[in-house]
């Protein structure tokens, strides 16, 4: 890598583009370690055959099991990155203070990280993508579909469940009571019995529009509409007031991290954080965390490499715990 224009006499002034942080999508995935002895994490479901029965004099009791659900198997992977720079144009980019253009690598590897957890959910209504690099990337959960879906089965049930909601409304009041009815109704073990499973974020992309109205939602003394109807009291009280944390993240984006208009009004409602088996489980797995090697020096060359890895597997158990409508205004 040469840089020409940072070392001829022209006086010049540099402007660093920045990457907006993406951290906020880490809220949506339970993080885990594992060691090295496997390359694959596998999580199952865990149920048990619930409700007891009457029982008559001197018979026996009724006899309830445990049994296991579906289970995912989280692969590692490994994404690395290596900058090389020859000795005079890091010794110009120091001077300019430019120097972590070359030596950030890490912030790279960070940004890699984060966009696969962003597409994994982006992508999340498809079995799997194509990353940045021509990998295929799998985003089925335990049941073989794709994490959002119309017709999840159950391990131990016929029933089947969708957390996809119906009709893809645009974000509004009478929307999110479909939405919070799904995990009233609609939140099932592997027997078909209703779960208890609390929602608690709504997540959007950063389309204002959006945004704005899920500020209003939670942030207003009283709704804008009532079943569908303006309301004109203002002394009515917002149900959803304060009810959900609001997460903004750049979930419509490409693997590439080129926006994706088609998803830009896309949002969800899921239960993030706590117990795994009481919000949506979603996990990363992580086997090495971002790590920046010593630097190399070809003295021959006089060129210098600054390389940065990770090792990780992300992957989700269920579509339990998070719903989405695939709205489009």
């Amino acid at each position: 890598m040469t840089t020409p224009a940072i070392q001829d006499l022209v006086t010049k002034s540099f402007v660093v583009e920045t990457k907006r942080p993406a951290g906020d999508v880490r809220k949506i995935f339970h993080k885990e370690t594992h060691g090295w002895e496997s390359n694959t994490k596998r999580i199952y479901e865990m149920d048990r055959d619930r409700l007891a029965e009457q029982k008559l004099e001197g018979q026996a009791s009724a006899q309830r099991g445990i049994a296991q659900g579906y289970y995912k198997d989280i692969v590692r992977k490994t994404i690395s990155v290596e900058r090389v720079v020859s000795g005079e144009a890091f010794k110009a980019l120091t001077a300019h203070k430019l120097s972590e253009l070359a030596t950030g690598v890490s912030s790279d590897i960070v940004d890699k990280i984060e966009l696969d957890m962003r597409n994994f959910i982006g992508y999340g209504d498809a079995t799997s993508y194509t990353d940045n690099a021509g990998f295929t990337i799998d985003t089925t959960v335990g049941d073989g579909f794709a994490v959002f879906y119309t017709a999840h089965t159950l391990k131990n049930s016929a029933t089947t469940y969708t957390n996809i909601l119906s009709g893809a409304p645009s974000f509004s009041e009478d929307a999110m009571v479909d939405a919070e009815d799904f995990f009233n109704y609609n939140v099932l073990d592997n027997y078909g019995k209703r779960i208890t499973m609390k929602p608690n974020t709504i997540i959007t992309t950063n389309k204002m529009v959006v945004v704005n109205r899920v500020r209003r939602m939670l942030g207003s003394i009283s709704p804008e509409s009532i079943e569908g109807t303006a309301n004109e009291n203002s002394g009515v009280i917002n149900p959803f007031k304060g009810k959900y944390s609001h997460l903004v993240v750049e979930l419509d984006v490409t693997a590439l991290d080129v926006t994706d208009s088609t998803k830009s009004y896309y949002w969800y409602l899921a239960c993030l954080g706590g117990m795994p088996e009481q919000s949506f489980q979603g996990y990363y797995v992580s086997w090495l965390s971002p790590q920046v090697a010593p630097a190399e020096v070809n003295q021959s060359k006089w060129t210098m490499s600054f390389v940065a890895r990770a090792c990780y597997g992300i992957g989700a158990l269920s579509g339990k715990g998070i719903l989405v409508s695939r709205a489009v205004s």
